[in-house]
């Protein structure tokens, strides 16, 4: 079988991640358990330590790889200038339009990821064309149809950065072709895998393909609240991440020749501890939602000036920002 890294790394870290996070999200849903909401705990491991650090290790592949100065040396300053500008634009016309910029360009990087890696299993297959675009097709449309059915549901207890980001409608009426849809393209996809191309069921290509499908219609269409969102989509999403840096670039310690001395653990604590310290940033002069979780600075006042946040709130997405664009940018050119 056609495996990225070997058998054992591949199901651990690429393909197990979905089907784990689906697990506890199930299990804690039918014994009755399942929060609505995310809990302080559950965001600092879940969203600070798993998200927002897989952000951040987009360093290893981008600016701490002499190869990748070299190679993509005006895109590295240039895309973050123009990320900022394009924020502090975005802003000043209204916070909201920055909002859901932001949020809808970050649903588009979690499903060309998922896109990725799916050709990343792919690559070595021979198909004629349509076959390969039925593959496009079913790996868009586990994700894309998950998201549509969520917004013609009208229901808006998920959210991605802020209260609101999302453009919800009620057509609830349409919902039920969208699954349809969903249905006929599996259905199709699997005859094509098992009948035609005699590939396996348990295949890595095809694992992903069916995690991808868990994650999403288990997380927003099914239990359809922010706690089974956040575990499914941000699991299922940033362990692989972290575990293709990990494979591709963080072993590959000789090229930052500064860190070779220290054990692999230490880039993880690093990463965690950016993380957190960018998320007590967002608590301390924005958010003060989350005061459990960083009580040192809770005497700070919000800032509250709508120029300066115009300012200030791009700069603190610029991570993001970068990690959506270059990022996804420098793995399609390599």
């Amino acid at each position: 079988m056609n495996y990225l890294v070997s058998k054992k790394y591949d199901y651990l870290w690429f393909i197990g991640p979905s089907f784990i996070s689906c697990c506890f999200v199930l299990v804690f849903y039918f014994i009755g358990i399942a929060p609505e909401t995310t809990s302080p705990l559950y965001w600092l491991m879940f969203v600070v330590f798993i998200d927002v650090s897989h952000v951040w290790s987009t360093l290893f592949r981008t600016y701490l790889s002499k190869e990748k100065r070299i190679k993509f040396q005006k895109e590295l300053w240039i895309i973050p200038f123009i990320c900022y500008g394009s924020g502090v634009l975005l802003h000043s016309i209204g916070d909201m339009i920055f909002w859901r910029v932001l949020a809808y360009l970050a649903v588009f990087h979690f499903i060309r990821q998922q896109y990725g890696f799916f050709q990343l299993y792919d690559r070595k297959e021979k198909k004629t064309k349509s076959f390969i675009l039925l593959d496009s097709i079913m790996i868009y449309s586990a994700t894309i149809i998950p998201l549509i059915i969520w917004h013609f549901s009208g229901l808006q207890q998920i959210h991605w950065f802020v209260e609101g980001d999302f453009l919800y409608v009620y057509y609830p009426q349409f919902i039920k072709y969208f699954i349809i849809l969903a249905c006929i393209i599996l259905f199709l996809y699997l005859v094509k895998e098992l009948l035609i191309l005699k590939n396996k069921l348990y295949s890595p290509k095809n694992l992903l393909v069916f995690g991808t499908c868990l994650s999403w219609w288990i997380g927003i269409v099914w239990i359809k609240t922010d706690w089974a969102f956040t575990i499914t989509n941000v699991v299922s999403h940033g362990i692989p991440y972290f575990a293709l840096i990990y494979h591709y670039d963080i072993k590959e310690r000789k090229k930052i020749v500064w860190w070779s001395h220290f054990p692999t653990y230490t880039i993880f604590i690093f990463l965690f501890s950016i993380g957190y310290l960018e998320e007590g940033l967002w608590d301390i002069f924005i958010w003060k939602d989350h005061i459990s979780v960083f009580p040192f600075f809770d005497h700070v006042s919000v800032l509250s000036d709508s120029a300066l946040l115009s300012l200030i709130v791009p700069l603190l997405t610029l991570p993001q920002a970068i990690h959506y664009i270059l990022d996804g940018y420098i793995w399609k050119q390599n």
